[in-house]
């Protein structure tokens, strides 16, 4: 399907070798590398030797990918996106730096699951590996993307996400994190460029803020306490994704890991203002609002930017998307390969960490497909898993002596998924996918992340016999 509301965007020649170079440095950092990756320690980690400039630039790329979805939440919350989808994330991220950061980079797992293996079981491995590979299928990214090529190239939906999974393939499956975080670098500097370049072309427009419905201008965008405690719940994501921990893993030392986290929250703010901001500018100038709320940025490039920077400000929307797809679909063959089917010989674990890529870009591309709303699949799939990892991840990290079964735990992690996937299926299927419900008199969405948390808490609140792994 094509986005019927947005014509196809009109690329100069110059837009078209903005969009060029940041495919072909894709390709390009995926193939050719001056440092082999060899063997698993180097493929996922790099070796553990991130420095600060590209830890810095990785992280905020990855975890800031969502980028279209920030243009979709606008269309929803207008200036309370930055409470609901912002401040969260801020907060939940400086208490990483203080609590998780350095004892992420010095233990010896470099992934969740095999920290919650070592604290508690095989078992309770395995059952971590499946959920942060359903968390790590990068879905929202190749939704994001697909949109993308639609609007660049009148292709529909499904041949753009088929086009970004090619190229987001190509940029990894050879050398892993090194050609990410290479990557990452042009990512982060064209991301900043080219928001940067749109908001102060059009910064005149948000004298016109008044003009906005109500609920647009409201700092809560409009939501009730209830609801918004309901997103800040939500920034909790943090301290079990995947990609987040990989990078803080893989620092240098840490020191780069703990001041790495700082800067990048300080980044987040400031890209925060100028996504929003723009945001805001698409949704007071626009002359027709696309009917996908994904659409807005794109739109608004099409009706505001001369060429030249059109192709810069387009360059960078591929560009932060690709290296967060690319992130993610790692962060997903890893989990399948390490964490799910026990593979870690050195000269193994690679290829089937590749086999993983494959099959979480399958994944991707049918969650994409069926889910086409990126706040959607943050909001309710991901919520899901991540309710029931947090208490294991956290016991694991911050409680390293605390005393739970193997199986309790894997128990634990299994109930609370199912019962917040079930409540998600429930609420698709009574034409409530927002999963609101209505309590103390405030009708809110509850989202999944609440019901598995309690049901995690429940199983893991009863005392059990100690773990059967080491306390190292």
């Amino acid at each position: 399907m094509l986005l019927a509301s947005v014509p196809k965007i009109e690329l100069a020649v110059v837009d078209q070798l903005a969009l060029i170079a940041v495919l072909v440095a894709a390709v390009g950092f995926g193939i050719f590398t001056r440092r082999q990756s060899r063997g698993a320690f180097e493929f996922f980690s790099a070796g553990r030797q991130l420095t600060l400039p590209y830890f810095v630039a990785s992280l905020v790329t990855t975890w800031y990918g969502g980028v279209l979805g920030i243009g979709e939440s606008v269309s929803y919350y207008g200036l309370g996106t930055w409470l609901l989808l912002g401040v969260p994330y801020y907060v939940f991220a400086a208490w990483y730096a203080v609590t998780f950061a350095g004892r992420v980079r010095d233990a010896t797992a470099v992934s969740i699951p095999e920290r919650i293996r070592d604290r508690f079981g095989p078992v309770s491995g395995r059952v971590a590996g499946a959920l942060i590979f359903a968390l790590a299928v990068p879905a929202a990214h190749v939704l994001m993307l697909g949109v993308l090529v639609q609007l660049l190239a009148a292709v529909p939906l499904a041949a753009g996400c088929l086009l970004a999974l090619v190229v987001g393939g190509l940029l990894v499956m050879q050398h892993g994190l090194l050609a990410d975080v290479r990557f990452g670098l042009i990512a982060f500097v064209l991301m900043y460029t080219g928001f940067g370049v749109m908001v102060a072309k059009n910064l005149g427009v948000l004298n016109q803020f008044g003009t906005l419905e109500p609920n647009l201008r409201s700092w809560t965008g409009a939501q009730q306490p209830l609801a918004i405690l309901s997103f800040f719940i939500l920034g909790a994501w943090t301290l079990v994704d995947p990609g987040f921990h990989q990078r803080v893993a893989s620092a240098r030392d840490t020191v780069t890991s703990v001041r790495g986290v700082w800067i990048a929250v300080g980044c987040w703010l400031v890209f925060d203002v100028l996504t929003i901001s723009t945001g805001l500018i698409a949704l007071i100038s626009l002359r027709d609002r696309p009917s996908d709320p994904l659409a807005i940025f794109p739109a608004l490039a099409q009706q505001s930017l001369p060429p030249g920077l059109r192709g810069v400000f387009l360059a960078g929307l591929v560009a932060t998307l690709l290296s967060a797809l690319v992130g993610y679909l790692l962060a997903a063959g890893s989990a399948f390969a390490r964490d799910v089917r026990g593979v870690y010989a050195e000269d193994e674990s690679p290829n089937a960490i590749r086999v993983g890529m494959v099959l979480a870009g399958i994944a991707a591309f049918a969650l994409a497909m069926a889910v086409q709303s990126v706040v959607s699949l943050w909001y309710g799939w991901a919520g899901a898993v991540v309710g029931a990892l947090l208490i294991p991840a956290g016991l694991a990290y911050l409680r390293p002596t605390a005393t739970r079964s193997d199986h309790r735990t894997a128990l634990g992690m299994g109930l609370a998924f199912c019962a917040a996937a079930a409540w998600l299926i429930y609420g698709v299927r009574t034409n409530n996918p927002l999963l609101e419900v209505e309590w103390l008199g405030q009708r809110f969405s509850l989202g999944t992340l609440a019901p598995g948390f309690l049901i995690s808490g429940i199983v893991l609140g009863w005392r059990g016999r100690r773990p059967t792994g080491t306390n190292g």
